[in-house]
């Protein structure tokens, strides 16, 4: 578990949060209304508004601009001593997206999100 169990406010958690952060404030018409950092995965909903959609970022831009940035920081941390080493890689190499299209569908997303960090810790509970 890199970021920490569910609900810890670990320096992991919180350096991936920040690049999250950083990461979509970089990108004009870009915002994210929730978030939540797993313990060895983040969920994201990306909102892109943008006049001019052919120049707005993809959502691969902005993911793959996440993961490197974090694994830098990550790997920096590691090197001051300040996080334990990783095997490998952070993050898979790939990805799962959804296109939210309509009110449903993104009520659906949203409460898995927000509800994540609750069921990952009843599994604990149940799995003990």
């Amino acid at each position: 578990m890199l970021f920490a169990p569910v609900g810890a406010d670990s320096i992991s958690a919180r350096m991936i949060e920040r690049t999250f952060l950083e990461t979509i404030e970089q990108y004009d018409g870009v915002d994210s209304p929730i978030y939540v950092v797993m313990p060895n995965h983040f969920h994201a909903i990306i909102t892109i508004t943008r006049a001019d959609m052919e120049s707005a970022p993809t959502v691969s831009e902005i993911v793959q601009s996440f993961k490197r940035y974090s694994t830098v920081e990550y790997t920096k941390m590691v090197k001051d001593g300040i996080l334990p080493p990783f095997d490998k890689q952070i993050w898979q190499r790939s990805f799962y997206d959804h296109i939210i299209r309509n009110s449903d569908d993104y009520n659906e997303v949203y409460k898995y999100i927000y509800n994540n960090p609750r069921r990952w810790y009843l599994d604990e509970l149940y799995y003990e």
